[in-house]
């Protein structure tokens, strides 16, 4: 029996980009290729764990709809699952097709989940031409360096050089708004960058999102969380293509989804209960909840005699 007629898509009519699906190279017999997820946060959520954000910054960032961002911190990919999750997505109806049925992320779980505004105008803009002097001028302007040459790759930063410069501004109740505007805008560029949208480099960050940023006030009218969810919807598209090896994006709503609606409930409740985030300052998001180390093992040994098994 040809085991396409088992595993392939039933009615080719609407999934037809088959041949091109690395669902295909599965049936070929080529199962071990394990996508890698690609980000740039890591140094930065390090570096947090010693010192947090100065309330100025967590201030402006609320302000900008990315405090929910922050507050959720770092989460931990299993790129097994994360593969398994694109081998099951199709960029013909932007869907997983389980066996049980079709799911997808939407802008309610980015909202949700990380605080984003949803309504708003479009996060969108032209690459500009710019050279490498003005792209450093621009830089001091908004986010208070001015890059060495190496560290810019056309409109792009290289992350380590932001870390490194807020790593040296230090944020007091005196320092002039102007400086925390700039650290502030900084952040939100990793956040960016790093975590919301990161892409297949690993350690470069766009400064057209800057033009978003010039105006902090303003920054809150756009629809982040659309921009979000377009950007992870475009690296699920391009990672379910034959040959590709990395994958961008805010790949914590894939698993996220998944885990959230086909985890039995008992384990769902278990993960709800044992993990709560008591330390905002400021209205956070609900994916600030499951912000905390622990071991499932332990947390269901605590929790066992408090939980009524159906």
């Amino acid at each position: 029996m040809d085991r396409r007629a088992v595993y392939g898509p039933r009615d080719g009519i609407v999934l037809s980009q088959q041949s091109q699906h690395r669902s295909d190279e599965i049936l070929d017999g080529d199962i071990d290729e394990v996508l890698q997820a690609k980000r740039a946060d890591g140094k930065f959520w390090r570096n947090l764990r010693e010192q947090d954000l100065p309330i100025r910054v967590q201030q402006i960032l609320h302000q900008i709809g990315f405090y929910g961002v922050y507050r959720c911190g770092r989460i931990q990919y299993d790129c097994h699952l994360i593969t398994a999750l694109v081998e099951r997505w199709r960029s013909e109806t932007h869907s997983f097709h389980f066996r049980v049925g079709e799911a997808t992320i939407t802008l309610q779980d980015v909202q949700v989940i990380w605080g984003l505004p949803i309504d708003g105008e479009p996060v969108s803009g032209t690459d500009l031409e710019r050279t490498s002097v003005q792209w450093q001028e621009y830089c001091m302007q908004y986010i208070g360096f001015a890059p060495e040459d190496g560290a810019l790759k056309g409109s792009r930063l290289q992350v380590k050089a932001i870390i490194e410069h807020i790593s040296h501004v230090h944020i007091t109740p005196d320092t002039p708004h102007l400086t925390v505007v700039q650290y502030a805008r900084a952040v939100a560029l990793l956040l960016l960058g790093g975590t919301m949208c990161p892409d297949s480099s690993g350690n470069l960050v766009s400064l057209l999102y800057l033009a978003k940023l010039e105006d902090i006030v303003a920054a809150r009218n756009y629809s982040w969380g659309s921009a979000v969810l377009a950007f992870l919807y475009r690296e699920l598209c391009n990672a379910s293509e034959k040959g590709k090896a990395v994958i961008g994006g805010a790949l914590q709503f894939g698993p996220g989804h998944a885990s959230f609606h086909f985890v039995p409930d008992l384990v769902l409740h278990v993960y709800i209960w044992a993990q709560i985030d008591n330390n905002r300052v400021l209205p956070g998001a609900y994916g600030a909840m499951w912000n905390c180390e622990h071991t499932f093992t332990g947390q269901c040994e605590q929790l066992s005699g408090s939980l009524e098994i159906y």
